[in-house]
């Protein structure tokens, strides 16, 4: 949905407004969201109005929005912030107090919350409820997973019965040796029991819910195992085998020695061993899909992993101030007109790709049923 362009949700806005609907993606997954109240369909026309004429004060709330569960993760993959120490930030999970905080502010306008920034969300212990929480407000709820947790079947049917709308579970290998190239300290065998686990808790609960997607993170060392990661989907009767450029810490030496010898699999261009640059980008997370952090400070985009441009901290204000300070409004300007800088320039891994998206190829296996 976040980068929807404006004539496509103009399309979309007669099923908004008369019948309460609204199918979107996220990375080629299908997120529906039904029986919109009035609240919600308001604040997608003020978003709408805010897009078409190009303001830095945005008149409504996000209908979307990116909240951090915890930037701690049990892995140690190679270009993923999450494997280094924090810094200057302090590793932490959110609380569920501060997640109720965020749906009492947002609950009654939020269509989607994806609970993931950097970090595994199953590690924070309230992350069920966090769910069950967002669906009793009719908020959809996607999450990605390295696959190393819901190894039982309670578990699996704990998550189906929380409502999640969509789950994406991490494979980068059909074998434990090329799966390790990348995802270090993490055990293949436990993603494929995570995935035929929660459908076999799909089956038993007859739910469609979570859609589930099997992604790939194309490397130099799986490029050429796609082919058994996507029978390998099938076998397991995911909804979708995804497959993925690879994009983190993309200023790191490391960065090149992961990225695919196959051009067409790669994320950038390059020539002279240079990468190519493009236009910049007119990003529309800081206007459309913040991001709130564990420890509440809320960003423009993931991708300011140094907190370099806090809009505002949710223990110091409520997010409808944080939503237009000046922070935010400046940001939202230096966008509009093209100026790179800070986080942007150092992190942005959407910034002179070559897809439209991140995602290389979505093979839907087993279609939604709306």
């Amino acid at each position: 949905m976040a980068w929807m362009k404006a004539s496509e949700a103009l399309a979309k806005l007669p099923e908004v407004v008369l019948h309460g609907r609204f199918l979107f993606s996220y990375d080629g997954i299908p997120i529906f969201a039904e029986n919109l109240s009035s609240k919600q369909k308001a604040n997608i026309l003020k978003l709408g109005l805010s897009t078409l004429l190009r303001k830095d004060r945005i008149f409504g709330l996000p209908a979307v929005i990116q909240i951090e569960p915890t930037n701690v993760c049990n892995m140690k993959c190679p270009l993923c912030p999450a494997a280094e120490e924090a810094g200057d930030r302090m590793n932490g999970f959110m609380s569920y107090e501060m997640f109720q905080r965020i749906l009492g502010e947002l609950g009654d306008v939020l269509i989607a919350a994806y609970l993931y920034s950097w970090g595994e969300p199953f590690l924070n212990r309230d992350i069920f409820r966090m769910i069950a929480a967002c669906t009793a407000r009719n908020i959809r709820t996607l999450i990605p997973t390295n696959g190393q947790f819901l190894q039982n079947r309670e578990e699996a049917a704990a998550l189906v019965d929380s409502g999640l709308s969509a789950i994406i579970i991490a494979l980068d290998g059909s074998t434990q040796e090329i799966y390790e190239t990348y995802r270090k300290g993490g055990n293949v065998e436990k993603v494929k029991r995570c995935a035929a686990l929660i459908e076999e808790a799909k089956s038993l609960r007859n739910s469609q819910f979570p859609y589930t997607c099997l992604r790939t993170v194309v490397t130099r060392d799986n490029q050429d195992d796609l082919p058994s990661l996507e029978r390998l989907s099938r076998d397991l009767g995911v909804n979708m085998f995804s497959t993925k450029t690879v994009g983190c810490k993309i200023l790191d030496e490391a960065f090149r020695d992961f990225e695919p010898t196959r051009e067409s699999l790669r994320r950038f261009v390059y020539e002279g061993g240079e990468r190519i640059d493009k236009p910049s980008i007119k990003c529309i997370f800081p206007f459309r899909q913040p991001t709130i952090k564990w420890d509440g400070t809320v960003v423009g985009c993931e991708f300011d992993l140094d907190l370099e441009n806090p809009f505002g901290r949710l223990d110091e204000q409520d997010f409808t101030e944080i939503w237009n300070f000046p922070q935010a409004r400046a940001l939202r300007r230096r966008i509009r007109k093209g100026i790179r800088g800070g986080f942007c320039e150092k992190h942005c891994p959407y910034q002179d790709r070559v897809q439209d998206g991140s995602a290389i190829q979505n093979l839907e296996l087993r279609p939604l049923q709306v």
